[in-house]
């Protein structure tokens, strides 16, 4: 989602034509997945990127020119030596996969959805944009968008924008994001999720890397500590967030969704029993406390009462991951690559003993083929 970010940040200053390159479908081998996408003027690449810099170049001296009549559905297929498939043309590339790239000119109005998904992540909503990239010619190009409000907006309509509508409000539920046949088109469904929420308990030197590296991500990150706002502003500038307030406050001080990922770096047993207290009855997606394990059996055993089995699933102590971590900055790291592991759904264990491939698809219900 960072992508979406810095296209519009790059819409909004760019003079002239633009056009919006966007992954579509994957099979095999590739850099990026479905809604990754890249903005050009007609002076060269603005934001984003589509792949590890293997297909940008390609797309970049040539997107004007095939975009003159409409969007264009391109294949870059390193499995086969085709030149041509269904209207998509075919390269030659290192990477042993299929990546096919919808091409759209982006002149006033044609981002509406990109605004409409930027809009949902500001205001903490999740949402979907559907997009047509193969099917009826009048038909690609052609989006439907939903909130999980219920706010829906777009241009399909007929059995196509029911099948589409339908297969929306799934992936929503489902919280994933697929392409592939629906409703006698192909469609890119993609779910957007607001921004991480990440909250960090603490003012010490080593909370700084950590709010550095989840901003660079994009996550919406919030300082707590029992310390005037106004110094926390200055020791954490790329923090979205801070609030002041003491141990025993602080969990009720700042919005706690389930989605919410809670690190406590106090350094300070009262504090952290406090506030342990207070976060393991909370519906939290992780909660993570900094020290040995041995600090947190302490603190585990000094609480008023004794945590539950589903208390002490969403506990991590200690926290990160094990990479040999020294320093502020390494174990922000390993903070950072545990955090990441949790919100994908994955062990964090080494990619070359990972027997599934690295991006695995989300299954689709039968009634999307129809």
């Amino acid at each position: 989602m960072k992508d979406l970010d810095a296209i519009l940040r790059a819409r909004a200053q760019a003079r002239g034509p633009l056009v919006l390159a966007t992954v579509v479908e994957v099979s095999g081998s590739a850099y990026r997945r479905p809604g990754a996408r890249m903005l050009m003027s007609e002076d060269g690449w603005l934001a984003g990127g589509i792949s590890g810099g293997c297909l940008e170049a390609d797309i970049v001296r040539k997107a004007f020119f095939w975009t003159t009549t409409g969007p264009r559905l391109l294949r870059y297929d390193s499995t086969s030596n085709t030149a041509e498939d269904e209207g998509a043309f075919s390269f030659a590339l290192g990477c042993n996969g299929v990546v096919d790239v919808l091409l759209e000119r982006w002149e006033a109005g044609a981002g509406e959805a990109l605004s409409f998904a930027a809009e949902a992540r500001e205001a903490g909503r999740r949402a979907v944009v559907a997009t047509v990239y193969r099917g009826p010619a009048n038909a690609v190009g052609s989006r439907l968008k939903l909130r999980d409000d219920g706010t829906e907006a777009g241009q399909l309509s007929g059995a196509l924008g029911d099948a589409v509508r339908e297969a929306a409000r799934e992936a929503l539920e489902a919280g994933r994001t697929w392409s592939g046949p629906c409703g006698g088109a192909d469609v890119l469904v993609e779910v957007v999720e607001p921004p991480h929420p990440l909250v960090l308990f603490g003012s010490g030197f080593d909370v700084a890397p950590v709010v550095n590296q989840a901003a660079a991500l994009g996550w919406h990150v919030t300082v707590v500590a029992d310390r005037p706002a106004q110094a926390l502003r200055r020791r954490f500038p790329q923090a979205h967030a801070v609030v002041s307030a003491k141990a025993p406050d602080a969990p009720s001080a700042v919005p706690l969704s389930p989605r919410a990922l809670a690190v406590l770096m106090t350094h300070s047993l009262p504090q952290d029993r406090e506030l342990l207290a207070r976060l393991l009855p909370r519906p939290l997606r992780y909660l993570g406390v900094l020290g040995p394990r041995s600090r947190t059996d302490r603190l585990l055993a000094e609480l008023p009462s004794p945590p539950t089995d589903a208390h002490l699933e969403k506990l991590h102590a200690p926290v990160g991951l094990d990479l040999g971590a020294e320093g502020a900055e390494e174990i922000a790291l390993s903070i950072i690559a545990e955090l990441q592991a949790v919100v994908a759904g994955r062990e964090g264990g080494k990619l070359r003993e990972r027997r599934a491939p690295i991006h695995t698809a989300a299954p689709l219900p039968a009634q999307r083929l129809a």
